[in-house]
């Protein structure tokens, strides 16, 4: 009888999963630039960053985006912007040398101070992900390691750890969306790349471990770009080809007592930048040439890519049952769902 009512649980899940329709409501943003960096607080609140130092900030579910734009910041890109509530918010911009930088704002971006910036000229910033007021910072690899930087006070201050984790040659991390960097509900962080090789690197106990996938890789285009946010024990990978924008390639990434364990799902449509997920059955990938959700029933059935929209984006993070997703052009949509699905918290925000 106790394996029957599991059974019909889980065939109840899943089909609500399955049923689970997203609303998918465009927004103006006011601007023109790309935008790959977003970041979802709540249901109402949100930022985006993009190219020529933008910034943008709801605070009312998008029915207007303010600019809040980095004043003297029109040569860098941010590709990666994390909120931690309508008025804190720290953003990172890429390139090599000293236009890698972190800023971050108290004052809903009337005013930022810039936190970090990159005297390396051979380093290169790639993305962020914070748990409460403990960050961590990827970077690509400097004699033959990634550089991970961690913060304690919220952004305002990071420091080089002596020993990221090691780099093969011609393996890096793509600052895409902001999301090659993540962490566990179990206290793991999580990078991956692509180039060279096709990884994903795990710490846990202050120890790096790589595990190799079979997610495609190319020098220097293809690879895994994103890491979802864990729900449970579950993340979802996506990557492919950026310059080949029809091949992509998807994963589960499934932690468990033995340690990670990368199940390739088929490949959704096209190259896939971005990655979130609602439920350990629900997600949502998105990238240049479209939005796919992804269903993923308990007990095995076979993982199915549902269209969401043939309009690109390049990245989408999710607060709740609420998710934004940004892009080229200025392009910003919110998604909701109308289902009762309830997610589980996401360590990755703030």
């Amino acid at each position: 009888m106790r394996r029957a009512l599991i059974a019909i649980a889980a065939a109840t899940f899943a089909a609500s999963a399955l049923a689970a329709n997203p609303t998918l409501q465009t927004q103006d943003s006011g601007v023109t630039v790309r935008l790959r960096g977003i970041s979802a607080v709540d249901a109402n609140v949100a930022w985006a960053s993009g190219r020529e130092g933008t910034v943008l900030r709801t605070i009312d579910g998008g029915e207007h985006w303010t600019n809040v734009s980095v004043p003297d910041a029109k040569a860098l890109d941010f590709r990666d912007v994390e909120g931690f509530d309508a008025n804190t918010a720290v953003v990172l911009s890429i390139g090599p040398g000293e236009v890698s930088r972190v800023y971050r704002t108290e004052d809903g971006g009337k005013s930022w101070k810039l936190a970090l910036k990159n005297d390396d000229e051979r380093a290169f910033f790639d993305c962020m992900v914070f748990e409460g007021q403990n960050g961590w910072m990827l970077g690509d690899p400097v004699d033959g390691r990634y550089q991970i930087r961690e913060t304690t006070d919220g952004g305002r201050t990071w420091a080089l750890q002596a020993n990221g984790p090691e780099a093969l040659k011609d393996e890096a991390a793509f600052a895409a969306s902001g999301t090659c960097i993540a962490r566990g509900t179990k206290g793991q962080l999580y990078i991956a790349g692509g180039g060279a090789a096709s990884r994903l690197q795990a710490r846990s106990a202050d120890a790096w471990v790589a595990h190799a996938t079979d997610m495609p890789n190319r020098i220097p285009a293809a690879g895994i770009f994103s890491i979802s946010n864990a729900v449970g024990p579950r993340s979802l990978l996506v990557g492919g080809d950026f310059e080949h924008e029809t091949q992509g390639s998807a994963a589960f990434l499934d932690q468990g007592a033995d340690g990670p364990a990368v199940k390739m799902l088929p490949p959704p449509p096209g190259y896939r930048s971005g990655a979130a997920c609602f439920s350990g059955s629900l997600c949502i990938a998105v990238g240049p040439t479209g939005v796919e959700a992804i269903d993923a029933p308990p007990g095995g059935a076979q993982a199915t890519w549902r269209p969401l929209s043939k309009t690109g984006y390049d990245a989408i993070d999710r607060a709740g049952m609420t998710a934004w997703a940004s892009g080229d052009k200025g392009r910003i949509v919110r998604i909701t769902f109308s289902s009762k699905l309830q997610p589980a918290s996401s360590p990755s925000t703030p």
